[in-house]
């Protein structure tokens, strides 16, 4: 069963406890979320889609039968749940990508690094 959900107020659920039904044991505590557990099942078929056809949206667009903007707006929205659980700040594969392929020196990386750090 999938609940992200409260079904009362719809306000967004939190994982207190994990369970083990092989061994019976159980942890409680405050677990964070996956950002794909925000994502309902229309959703996923449609990135499912998406990723079929390796981003085609004339593609998704023909499969579908919707318009490009409604196609925009769904990407919006699955966009916004990706983005809730990103956090750039804390992720430097941008920087280390560039700095293996030879755009950038070591002393540039650090520099880029430091100063997103500060942000």
């Amino acid at each position: 069963m999938k609940l992200g959900n409260c079904p009362v107020c719809k306000g967004e659920l939190e994982i207190r406890r994990y369970h083990c039904r092989h061994c019976d044991i159980s942890f409680d505590g405050s677990f964070s979320r996956n950002w794909l557990e925000g994502i309902n099942e229309s959703q996923m078929e449609f990135i499912k889609l998406f990723l079929l056809v390796q981003g085609n949206l004339t593609e998704v667009q023909k499969k579908l039968g919707i318009s490009y903007p409604t196609i925009k707006n769904r990407l919006a929205q699955i966009n916004q749940i990706i983005i809730k659980e990103y956090s750039p700040m804390d992720d430097y594969s941008d920087i280390l990508g560039d700095l293996e392929e030879g755009f950038i020196d070591v002393d540039e990386a650090l520099a880029m690094i430091n100063k997103r750090r500060e942000k």
